[in-house]
């Protein structure tokens, strides 16, 4: 009998723990939402783009590996990755060249979802000069986001939240005052929900 009261007892355990951690992660994530949603500009200026349709793009490359394919590029694929992850020149965006690139460099594609779309373009338009922060880094763009338009690929961000630098191609609008605030902070907020997804 002592055996089934022990059991009862583990089983009744471990299902208050869950509901507790069900509990907390639900109230976190609740608290993160409503701080998004209380510092994201409610009167955002022009937009950078005017799309339908996100994918984001997450490459988890180390640092050192990264760094080493600014002096040693033996092959394509490690020119890819480097034009990708470290250059910040513009690419040609408009073509599905740039999009299978990402795949080979190691991105893994997960697609935003409609309901962060408003979040993602308050973020991403036209802002008066605020507090920027900019450490001294060369930035790896391990996080990318590919703004897309009846399918067709519009823009794209190339974003580096270790020294707050982002590289956003194909704008029209003035992208200048994008990450000061806390612009890389509510994104990289948003993108969390996305990580490790695929």
């Amino acid at each position: 009998m002592t055996v089934i009261k022990y059991i009862f007892l583990i089983g009744f355990l471990i299902i208050i723990s869950c509901n507790s951690s069900k509990q907390e992660t639900d109230k976190n994530s609740l608290e993160t939402e409503n701080f998004i949603n209380n510092n994201l500009n409610s009167h955002p200026g022009k937009p950078f783009f005017t799309f339908d349709a996100v994918d984001y793009y997450k490459n988890d490359i180390d640092e050192n590996t990264a760094m080493n394919l600014l002096n040693y590029r033996p092959t394509l694929l490690d020119s890819i990755r480097y034009n990708l992850i470290l250059d910040e020149t513009s690419e040609n965006i408009s073509n599905e060249y740039f999009i299978n690139n990402l795949t080979k460099a190691g991105f893994n594609k997960t697609e935003i979802k409609s309901e962060d779309f408003q979040k993602l373009a308050a973020l991403f338009s036209e802002q008066h000069q605020r507090e920027e922060i900019y450490f001294a880094c060369i930035p790896i763009f391990r996080d990318i986001l590919v703004f897309k338009k009846n399918e067709k690929v519009i823009g794209v961000a190339k974003i580096c939240f270790g020294c707050n630098r982002n590289k956003i191609i194909a704008s029209k609008a003035n992208t200048s005052n994008f990450g000061q605030g806390k612009d890389y902070e509510l994104l990289s907020l948003i993108l969390n929900n996305y990580k490790n997804k695929n």
